[in-house]
């Protein structure tokens, strides 16, 4: 019996050790309200904790489609996060693109934390969960979320409304070297932090493209992000849309991480973000961006490429 509930407080241990920090970064909520049917695919879908529910409406009438979240206290949070259907790759263009979120105490009056116009940076993809920052902050028992356009008719589909306590945090990164020449244009402009400057290349006879960033000291990446150019909309087709994405210790030996193919998510919008999330992950310093084809052409650009742990 004293094996058996040593064994027992071992489990649980493991068990708080690896399942509560996630957990305790969650700030859960409860459904408080929303347009569409109560059963099935209703909007009490969004907050149940579950990936394999969801909610889905099409009723132009009802629009702007409103939820409203209790966080059971007053609190705030770092992120909110958006979860994809688990059939959004087979019935796309659902995704919400503008967007609203407000805060409040007494759901009468209505503080607006995040306002979002054309963000197409979630892809038709199942099971995605894309993650947002509010522009402010507060302390609210409330969260409103107002989906005012969709990416194409006026049906949404979402499996999951998440809110966050901590942000993921970005890793600072230096460049290394990469495709192209030093200067206005250059590779070095994807790691500046700035949105406005951008890499920009044609050299069909550098191909595949790459770019190597220090990230200053061995860590995992949880997440990248590319952000479209300042003129994207103005000049198509230039996103890429096949890379690979490895690690190395000493930029000899490099491990693959994630491997994209004919990948289309990104769109000719300007200065757009699209997060994606490796295949797999390790303890690397150096991390490699190798871009085999683009979306037409032969011709790159990416304002910027971000890590995250």
């Amino acid at each position: 019996m004293k094996r058996l509930s040593s064994l027992l407080f071992l489990i649980f241990s493991l068990s708080q050790f690896f399942i509560s920090p996630a957990l305790a970064q969650t700030v859960k909520t409860t459904f408080v309200s929303g347009p569409g049917r109560d059963r099935g695919e209703g909007p009490a879908m969004v907050a149940d904790g579950r990936y394999d529910t969801k909610w889905c409406i099409d009723e132009p009438r009802q629009m702007p489609y409103t939820i409203v979240l209790d966080a059971g206290e007053e609190t705030t949070f770092a992120e909110y996060g958006f979860v994809t259907g688990d059939d959004t790759q087979q019935y796309p263009s659902r995704n919400p693109v503008t967007w609203r979120v407000s805060g409040s105490n007494d759901k009468q009056e209505w503080t607006t934390l995040d306002d979002r116009k054309n963000d197409r940076s979630m892809g038709d993809e199942n099971f995605q969960e894309y993650r947002f920052q509010p522009t402010f902050k507060g302390k609210f028992r409330y969260y409103r979320f107002e989906f005012i356009r969709m990416a194409g008719g006026t049906r949404i589909q979402l499996s999951e409304i998440n809110l966050y306590k901590t942000a993921k945090v970005a890793i600072k990164t230096t460049f290394v070297n990469g495709s192209g020449r030093n200067g206005k244009e250059g590779a070095a402009m994807a790691s500046d932090g700035l949105l406005y400057t951008k890499w920009c290349l044609d050299e069909p006879r550098q191909m595949p493209y790459s770019i190597i960033l220090d990230a200053g000291e061995q860590l995992a990446v949880s997440e990248y992000v590319f952000a479209t150019g300042d003129d994207t909309h103005q000049y198509p087709e230039r996103n890429p849309i096949t890379w690979r994405f490895s690690g190395s210790n000493d930029q000899k030996t490099w491990t693959t991480l994630d491997e994209q193919k004919y990948n289309r998510r990104l769109r000719d919008e300007n200065e757009q973000e699209y997060r994606f999330k490796p295949a797999s992950s390790g303890n690397y310093r150096y991390y490699r961006f190798e871009f085999i084809r683009m979306a037409d052409g032969t011709r790159i650009q990416l304002s910027e490429i971000k890590l995250f742990k």
